[in-house]
């Protein structure tokens, strides 16, 4: 037995109600099982019962043993005083108030029928990566796409938290902030740590200063990066050193600089080698000194911000002193989608909160509609049992339905698993 799905049985009151008493003899009806708490506290507030033919209005909380009321020490909890009933699974020690009054439990074994108990364990413990995977055609749409709603808003409510985060400690500079996430997200994954590291080593500010000579922002940003660190024969290399070590002097930015060897090569396309990504960076950044005020115009045309060409050298060359006959001149269109997913979108929502306007919320939600799906394992398995992944809203759904829900087989807080065991009405 879970706590878990206690608190399942209790929210939609799935139990044998006939003759319902309380521990200590009194009558139980229940008007209202009260809500859910997600935070600290009694599991469920403003509950509301009638014990008897008295009416109580408060908290109610839930254990599988009435001893674990003891265990978690709210018996010296302010924030339990009030609490009404007392729901368990057994009974295996009275739980008394303050003043020596015991509490009103309910005991739920016996009640809940063993059905529903063994559909959950079975849903639970099956070592498929989607718990409900063989049911889950049986669903209906209507239950589906609520949970993608849910599961969408949630992922977007957490990026945006960590953006408040990062405002905080940025003396709220929404263009810094975006600076820095722009930079993080342009290591697509693989180099995510050395640029958010890069991006604090040497500051938006300071390249704006040279914001418009390409040359000298990538100098300072491939300087930063520990790339100019070595001879090569190489006349735009040379260029580059020349530059940094002037403007690192005037900046005191020497002893700051990454290695090298932060940087990860292996197993990379040469298209994503952090060395074309620090170049198309530094493109972006002389294209939109300010990006974040360009991002929330009302008609800006979001994806055409990202259009930009990088140095002449980038043209035929992946690393220092590399030539190549393949050209590359720009980001791709994945890799733009990639950086509008996880930093515009986040962006733009964290804005909007901040801004109590719903319109910018409404626009994230709309861009996500409006790029097409991520393809990775996640979506794969989806589609594998019938769900159709039509754009980014869906896959971005369903990567934080499989993290936060599948994963962690939290199938009572899913829509979809709540439906799945919702008793057959006979």
């Amino acid at each position: 037995m879970q706590e878990s799905f206690l608190h399942y049985i209790w929210q939609f009151q799935y139990f044998d109600k006939r003759e319902l008493r309380v521990s200590t003899g009194e009558k139980l009806e229940t008007f209202f099982p009260g809500t859910l708490n997600g935070d600290s506290g009694p599991d469920f507030n403003n509950a509301k019962i009638r014990l008897d033919n008295i009416d109580w209005a408060g908290s109610v909380e839930i254990h599988i043993k009435s001893s674990g009321w003891y265990d978690h020490h709210h018996d010296v909890d302010g924030a339990y005083e009030n609490v009404i009933l007392h729901v368990v699974w057994d009974e295996d020690k009275e739980v008394l108030r303050g003043d020596g009054s015991a509490i009103p439990t309910l005991v739920l074994n016996g009640r809940v029928d063993e059905s529903l108990i063994s559909k959950y364990q079975k849903l639970v413990h099956n070592s498929s990566s989607i718990p409900c995977e063989r049911i889950f055609p049986k669903v209906s749409d209507l239950v589906k796409f609520g949970m993608l709603d849910k599961a969408l808003m949630q992922r977007l409510e957490y990026k945006a938290d960590q953006i408040v985060q990062l405002l905080k400690s940025a003396n709220n500079d929404w263009e810094e902030v975006t600076y820095q996430l722009m930079a993080r997200n342009f290591g697509f994954k693989i180099n995510y740590d050395p640029f958010f590291q890069l991006a604090n080593v040497i500051r938006r500010k300071t390249l704006l200063k040279h914001g418009d000579n390409l040359t000298q922002i990538e100098a300072l940003l491939f300087g930063q990066a520990g790339f100019l660190d070595y001879g090569i024969k190489d006349d735009y290399f040379k260029e580059l050193q020349r530059e940094y070590k002037v403007l690192s002097s005037k900046y005191g930015l020497d002893n700051q600089k990454l290695k090298k060897e932060n940087w990860k090569f292996l197993r990379l396309r040469p298209a994503n080698f952090p060395t074309i990504r620090i170049a198309q960076f530094s493109a972006l950044i002389h294209k939109n000194r300010n990006f974040f005020s360009k991002l929330i115009e009302p008609d800006v045309e979001i994806v055409k911000l990202f259009d930009v060409r990088v140095s002449p050298y980038w043209h035929s060359h992946y690393r220092f002193g590399r030539k190549t006959a393949r050209s590359i001149s720009g980001l791709g269109m994945e890799s733009v989608n990639n950086l509008l997913i996880n930093t515009v979108v986040p962006l733009l929502v964290a804005y909007g909160k901040s801004q109590d306007d719903q319109e910018m919320i409404d626009r994230s939600v709309a861009l996500l509609h409006g790029i097409k799906a991520e393809k990775n394992k996640i979506t794969k398995a989806w589609s594998e049992i019938g769900l159709t992944v039509k754009d980014s809203f869906d896959s971005q759904a369903l990567i934080e339905l499989n993290n936060h829900y599948c994963l962690k087989r939290r199938c009572l807080a899913c829509n979809i698993g709540v439906d799945i065991l919702k008793p057959v009405k006979s």
